[in-house]
């Protein structure tokens, strides 16, 4: 409960406003009497020229939050639309609107200034499809916020989101939207008219559209006659793997320049289905080339691949969850895991690095 004995701000408070106060220590019964002192409170808070402090919208936040929670849904709404837009709005009592049934959050989560980034994310990571498609129709769509959106959020939010022209799409969120957008026209016909959509996208998406999105594509691709597309996109399509894996090397490149190499973005890489950056990770994580990788997960014993988990700090649950895999040869049969579980074991850190650099020099590969 609000706690009165506090200094009340000074905000030029009307003597009708101070009297009704007192209303909070001791809230009666009477919701008609809760929603009038509520209304004045809002109105008094909004209205007010005078400078504000932080201390003056967090106690004012509270009092409006008290009563508006101890009332039926119907005021919240209410609230949520008179207050979404306002840059002075409290905080708390945005976030908490914000988190309400969709008929409340709604409003505040399409338009409200005051909530930040981390606390969309965090809306977006725990709240329904409803509150994410409300999100997407934000006049503004930062990078981290739109990769949640496109993860956790269905086929509306995801065609929401790729509609939205204020929202910054990142080059792996696009790619993860391509990727769910087969079988999926409306998201196909979003992502076509985006400007920032690569051009290797659109050509993958050729050969998963309608005629009428194909005809859409073609406008994007090049200026030749229809006749001459397939021969355009045949040629167009022998860059892609060579493009990806660029794009995939500058991942792995950025990665490593921030520390962020490591056994948690090679199983991501796993979870992801992402083969390329996972081949050039684990290339770039174990210190050997391309080759020589594509050898230790080709073993189907997994012996090799302990032993340069074992060198690399890989942990055993690691280690199993590599194995157990499409990237990687080994059976799956539990007792090649148990082979592999003992021979990961057996051997130190030690003793697995230099059989590692044993196994470089006799192949004669060099360190990337």
């Amino acid at each position: 409960m609000l706690n009165l004995e506090s200094p009340v701000p000074i905000m030029n408070l009307s003597c009708d406003v101070l009297e009704n106060l007192a209303v909070l220590a001791d809230p009666p019964d009477d919701n008609a009497e809760r929603r009038a002192l509520l209304w004045r409170i809002t109105e008094m808070f909004f209205e007010s020229t005078g400078p504000q402090t932080g201390e003056d919208s967090d106690f004012f936040g509270e009092m409006m939050e008290e009563l508006a929670f101890s009332l039926e849904r119907q005021v919240r709404e209410q609230l949520a639309r008179k207050i979404a837009a306002e840059e002075r709005a409290p905080h708390s009592l945005i976030l908490r609107l914000a988190q309400d049934e969709i008929p409340v959050a709604q409003p505040v989560l399409e338009q409200s200034p005051v909530l930040t980034e981390d606390d969309l994310i965090e809306i977006s990571s725990n709240r329904s499809q409803d509150h994410l498609l409300a999100i997407t129709r934000r006049a503004e769509i930062g990078f981290r916020l739109s990769a949640v959106l496109a993860e956790r959020g269905n086929e509306d939010v995801v065609r929401g989101l790729i509609m939205n022209p204020h929202a910054k799409l990142s080059p792996d969120t696009i790619d993860l939207v391509a990727g769910r957008s087969r079988g999926c026209e409306g998201i196909q016909g979003a992502l076509v008219v985006r400007p920032d959509v690569p051009r290797e996208i659109l050509l993958d998406l050729l050969d998963h559209v309608s005629t009428k999105i194909r005809k859409d594509i073609q406008e994007r691709l090049t200026d030749t006659d229809e006749i001459y597309l397939d021969e355009v996109v045949g040629a167009l399509k022998s860059d892609i793997q060579a493009s990806r894996k660029g794009l995939a090397r500058a991942h792995i490149d950025e990665l490593e320049g921030r520390n962020a190499l490591n056994e948690d973005a090679i199983l991501r890489f796993v979870r992801d289905n992402r083969p390329m950056e996972f081949l050039l990770g684990l290339s770039r994580l174990f210190s050997i080339d391309i080759k020589f990788t594509g050898q230790i997960i080709g073993d189907r014993s997994g012996k090799t691949l302990a032993v340069a988990c074992r060198a690399n700090r890989i942990s055993l649950g690691g280690l199993k969850a590599l194995a157990a895999s499409p990237m990687t040869a080994m059976s799956s049969d539990p007792r090649a895991v148990l082979a592999v579980t003992k021979t990961y074991h057996r051997i130190t850190e030690d003793t697995a690095k230099r059989t590692m650099s044993f196994l470089r020099l006799r192949k004669n590969m060099p360190v990337q």
